[in-house]
């Protein structure tokens, strides 16, 4: 079994936040990017993540202090052995990307790794916490649809807006198409005063068909209050490459709030 105070580096005395604190500081030490010549950066990366998200899951670290002092094993199936510990990494990570204080604690450090010139799209995250298959949480957000667990979408879905409201908030929200569309939006393009490292790019995959028919995307993002609901239509005829700006729904701190980029691609 896995020794968790020994890969984030701290004791069982640790508080929350010096937990939280030694995780910053080993993710950033250890990102793929600071280390191209070590070919274990990149699961020593994902190790610290996991430990995180033990080490500060009342349940998990319950059941792990448990097994650890009895000098249990590891028992993915949730067996009942007594001191097993029975949480795999996946379950730990998908876990983890759920936990709201962990998406706005991670935002920040997203935009430590944009400002160092290390990768920090979604792509990165999917392929460094989830092989490339699709991540819970990637930059902020959910795409409803893809792995988010069904009672996550079941109480999404039945918040996001009706399609009235839907045309008038998003006909505000959304700012302008990008990359070579001839459509622009109707309201007056505005100056931002947000700081650019607080904007957010997520790249949707969509087939040649949904580019060229248009497609409705159901998101989640992470504000500064909680979980918002998005609801955003890509217009028929657009291609790969283009951009969806929607005002005022990237990451959050003292200096504002950035806007949200849907870049398109073709799968």
């Amino acid at each position: 079994m896995k020794d968790y105070y020994q890969i984030l580096e701290v004791t069982p005395e640790f508080t929350d936040d010096e937990i939280r604190k030694r995780y910053r500081k080993l993710a950033m030490q250890y990102h793929p990017d600071r280390n191209p010549n070590n070919p274990g950066a990149e699961e020593r990366f994902k190790e610290v993540a996991e430990a995180y998200g033990v080490l500060t899951d009342p349940a998990k670290r319950k059941q792990y202090d448990m097994a650890r002092k009895m000098g249990g094993t590891f028992s993915p199936n949730g067996n009942g052995q007594a001191g097993g510990f029975n949480y795999s990494q996946e379950d730990i990570l998908r876990d983890l990307f759920k936990d709201p204080r962990f998406q706005q604690m991670f935002n920040g450090l997203l935009q430590e790794f944009a400002r160092k010139g290390f990768r920090s799209n979604q792509q990165f995250v999917n392929k460094s916490f989830f092989g490339g298959r699709g991540g819970m949480f990637i930059g902020g957000i959910f795409m409803i649809g893809s792995i988010a667990g069904p009672a996550i979408m079941r109480e999404a879905k039945k918040k996001l807006p009706t399609k009235k409201s839907l045309m008038r908030s998003i006909g505000h929200a959304v700012g302008s198409l990008l990359g070579g569309s001839k459509q622009k939006a109707k309201e007056p393009e505005q100056v931002s005063h947000h700081p650019p490292q607080l904007d957010m790019t997520y790249t949707v995959n969509l087939s040649s068909a949904e580019l060229r028919d248009g497609k409705t995307l159901d998101m989640i993002t992470m504000g500064p209050n909680g979980q918002e609901k998005l609801r955003i239509k890509v217009p028929a005829g657009s291609k790969a490459g283009q951009k969806l700006r929607i005002r005022g729904k990237g990451f959050a701190d003292s200096g504002g709030r950035g806007d949200l980029f849907v870049k398109l691609a073709e799968r």
